[in-house]
């Protein structure tokens, strides 16, 4: 706020102390104590009442709990979406825990080597995921329940340099279902399942309710 020039001196403080309080932090003991003296989550909170401090509309969380334990994590997930509500704000989730992003997202979209797979909403992108590769991530989710028979999800190969990318679709080398035109032809994205449902996805040959290939005709050129 000093470097934007955002109000007087006591007007500063009275906003700092009202964002440390909406994040759950203790304006007199923040005030009072050293960084080091703070734990994981309360630094992240205040890292929140930072980025709100200039009322943004759009806030990037770049895997902002994966450092956090599990109950701590639920709190900071939590309060990002009380704030989302309060302060209208559009939030851009990144992350790979497929459990947080699932309970955290509206929209939801899978890149591989810079590429970008598949755009869907939530429950529809986990419910009928129609990339191979998104496939794969979905089915690799451990289910806690020891009554369920352990899945084998197999993905060959390492990925590709991110420097020299392969042609064609970037995921062709580990696919199971790539042919000679994903080796060569870039997929593009194209929606995919009910029209208007806002399902993308970029692969010549996707999946369809997230298991039999689905043969996608192009309209002529």
């Amino acid at each position: 706020m000093v470097i934007w020039k955002r109000g007087t001196s006591a007007e500063q403080l009275k906003k700092v102390d009202a964002l440390l309080e909406e994040v759950g932090i203790d304006p007199q003991r923040a005030a009072e104590s050293q960084a080091h003296q703070f734990s994981g989550g309360q630094c992240q909170r205040i890292s929140i009442a930072r980025s709100l401090v200039l009322d943004p509309t759009l806030i990037i969380c770049d895997e902002p709990v994966s450092a956090l334990d599990v109950s701590v994590q639920a709190q900071v997930l939590n309060l990002l979406e009380d704030l989302k509500a309060k302060h209208g704000l559009t939030l851009v989730f990144i992350a790979h825990d497929l459990a947080v992003v699932k309970n955290i997202s509206d929209r939801i979209q899978v890149m591989y080597l810079g590429k970008i797979c598949e755009v869907a909403p939530s429950n529809s992108l986990y419910d009928s995921p129609a990339h191979h590769y998104t496939k794969v991530l979905i089915d690799s989710i451990p289910v806690p329940d020891p009554e369920i028979a352990i899945g084998q999800v197999a993905i060959e190969g390492e990925p590709p340099s991110p420097v020299l990318p392969p042609p064609g679709c970037r995921f062709n080398p580990r696919c199971a279902a790539a042919d000679d035109r994903c080796r060569t032809e870039e997929p593009q994205l194209r929606e995919v399942g009910d029209a208007g449902g806002g399902h993308y996805v970029a692969c010549h040959h996707p999946l369809i309710g997230g298991e039999a290939p689905l043969v996608v005709r192009l309209p002529a050129r």
